[in-house]
């Protein structure tokens, strides 16, 4: 029955995205998992996380590149939006804080959001995390994604309802990609 209910959100998303008239941030500067927009999770009331995870392995041809920008596409108006990026943690929980900022009253839907970074960051030689935060006084789609397949790290889902960071997959069975970007200097 959830999957139906997961099934008709994401219907529902993918025709209000229709009118997305910004293109996607693309190009060798750009590191991301997903692909182009194919909807957006129907998440609950409350404190959501979503990101992806970028190992230090993944990011070592970009040493030295100054992070400009972070790209994602916004589905539907949260009440509040942050853009946030997380050092070194763990595989599976991201580290200190590097960078946040409230986008909320910047986004445009159903579009792709770009946020220029204010602080110069650099890729160093550890992993980067890079989120958006949302929170919703009621069931909605927020952040978009791709059709899928998953890939590693594309799909990270933190729920204030249990503190705990784990894969969309994990939570839902879904094997989808959050369609967050990350734009480095050329």
């Amino acid at each position: 029955m959830k999957y139906f209910f997961f099934a008709i959100a994401m219907l529902t998303l993918t025709l209000s995205c229709q009118k997305d008239e910004s293109p996607a941030p693309t190009g060798n500067n750009v590191l991301h998992y997903d692909g182009d927009n194919f909807s957006g999770p129907l998440l609950a009331p409350g404190i959501h996380e979503l990101a992806v995870r970028f190992p230090a392995a993944d990011l070592a041809a970009h040493k030295g590149k100054r992070i400009q920008a972070v790209s994602f596409f916004a589905g539907n108006n949260p009440a509040d939006c942050k853009v946030r990026i997380y050092g070194q943690g763990t595989a599976t929980q991201p580290g200190s804080s590097l960078y946040q900022a409230t986008v909320t009253n910047d986004l445009n839907t159903p579009a792709w959001n770009t946020h220029t970074i204010g602080p110069d960051l650099t890729i160093g030689d550890e992993d980067l995390w890079v989120s958006v935060q949302v929170q919703h006084p009621a069931e909605q789609q927020s952040i978009g994604c791709d059709a899928g397949p998953r890939k590693n790290d594309g799909d990270w889902l933190f729920l204030s309802t249990d503190g705990d960071w784990k894969t969309f997959e994990e939570r839902t069975g879904q094997s989808v990609n959050w369609n967050i970007r990350l734009v480095l200097e050329e």
